[in-house]
């Protein structure tokens, strides 16, 4: 029963934009979407009882990476986008990997991401002439002669993004649901209540916190990219 419930409230999201809605109410009901895999993304931590303060940083990642890319060297998001994952990986390995082997945890482990979110707003503002600092950047159009473009990820049609969208935030909640109906959430929470105590009963603590990190940082990574190619649509 839930999940035919659940089943008709996505078949009624998806039929909303058919309504004849304007560009304004749609353009908000895709900012929310996009927000809801964002978060969806992050409660993968915060689920488990780790507390994130920097995936401000694998936004930024996200939506200014694949803008850079584009107009400063011509890059498709569809290469630039896999090197951008590799980054996030990389990145919340170097802060996840340290922390969980040094037991940093709770408050001091939400510390340390704030910490990660402000280096990431500290290099956007010196990077300023290429990420436009406070004000952020926008794509060049590759829509001048047409009203879509595969090859620059760019599309006329806020309905199209509002569909792109919805599959994201679908498969945000696939993955979440994965996870949490794994094993390794039961790991995870035993982790989250005594952590000596789960390492003591063979559970590799490092190795699940981590892998739960990377997957949260490059799903919101990838959450925000669509978002920098949206204010092409009209």
């Amino acid at each position: 029963m839930r999940w035919a419930l659940s089943w008709i409230g996505v078949a009624l999201l998806a039929a909303a934009p058919l309504t004849g809605m304007g560009n304004y109410p749609l353009h908000l009901m895709i900012m929310c979407l996009v927000w809801a895999f964002v978060y969806t993304s992050w409660a993968l931590m915060g689920r488990l009882g780790m507390t994130s303060l920097g995936h401000g940083a694998f936004l930024a990642i996200g939506a200014y990476g694949v803008v850079i890319a584009w107009n400063l060297f011509g890059l498709s998001p569809w290469l630039s986008l896999p090197i951008l994952l590799l980054a996030a990986a990389l990145i919340a390995f170097l802060i996840g990997y340290p922390c969980f082997r040094l037991k940093i945890v709770g408050h001091y482990f939400a510390l340390v991401t704030l910490a990660l979110g402000e280096i990431a707003r500290m290099v956007i503002v010196a990077l300023r002439d290429q990420t436009g600092g406070s004000l952020g950047a926008t794509p060049n159009t590759a829509l001048a002669d047409a009203s879509w473009s595969l090859t620059a990820l760019q599309f006329s049609s806020k309905l199209v993004w509002f569909y792109v969208i919805l599959g994201f935030w679908l498969f945000g909640l696939w993955v979440w649901t994965r996870v949490d109906r794994s094993m390794a959430r039961l790991a995870l929470e035993a982790i989250s209540q005594e952590e000596d105590a789960a390492a003591s009963i063979g559970i590799n603590v490092t190795r699940l916190k981590l892998g739960v990190t990377v997957i949260s940082a490059t799903m919101t990574m990838r959450a925000i990219s669509p978002r920098a190619r949206v204010t092409s649509a009209k």
